[in-house]
């Protein structure tokens, strides 16, 4: 037998509350082991513990996956997960009025950029050019 999972609180937001109740639907199956549970979905042990656990939302594909090796209505369950996923887009995030970052991330560095860029353009093209013999 495995480790009891860690009490969740159902109030605390959308996230717990969805998780509380995949809890519930696998008690009503007759709390299968998650090892069985993942024989039955083709979703690993972790995966779906973790699904059940508050921290995220899990991704759609596996709290299907944990629906269906509890015998659960999948369509009943997509409209749940769809909800909680609008209802977590609604919520503003923290770091919205934040300054913006110094860092562009994946975003690409034009010529005209100057100092913004990671080396200066003029630098990067005597660091690339063949040496004179």
């Amino acid at each position: 037998m495995g480790r009891k999972e860690k009490p969740l609180d159902a109030d605390a937001g959308p996230v717990q509350r969805f998780a509380a109740d995949l809890r519930a639907l696998r008690g009503e199956a007759g709390a299968p082991t998650y090892r069985a549970m993942a024989q039955r979905s083709g979703y690993s042990a972790p995966a779906l513990s973790q699904a059940a656990a508050g921290e995220k939302l899990p991704t759609l594909a596996v709290a299907l996956a944990y629906v269906a090796a509890c015998g659960g209505d999948a369509d009943v369950w997509e409209k749940r997960w769809r909800g909680v996923a609008e209802e977590l887009a609604a919520v503003p995030r923290e770091d919205a009025d934040a300054e913006e970052s110094p860092y562009r991330g994946l975003t690409r560095f034009e010529p005209g950029d100057g100092e913004a860029s990671p080396a200066s353009w003029r630098s990067m093209k005597s660091a690339c050019a063949w040496p004179t013999l």
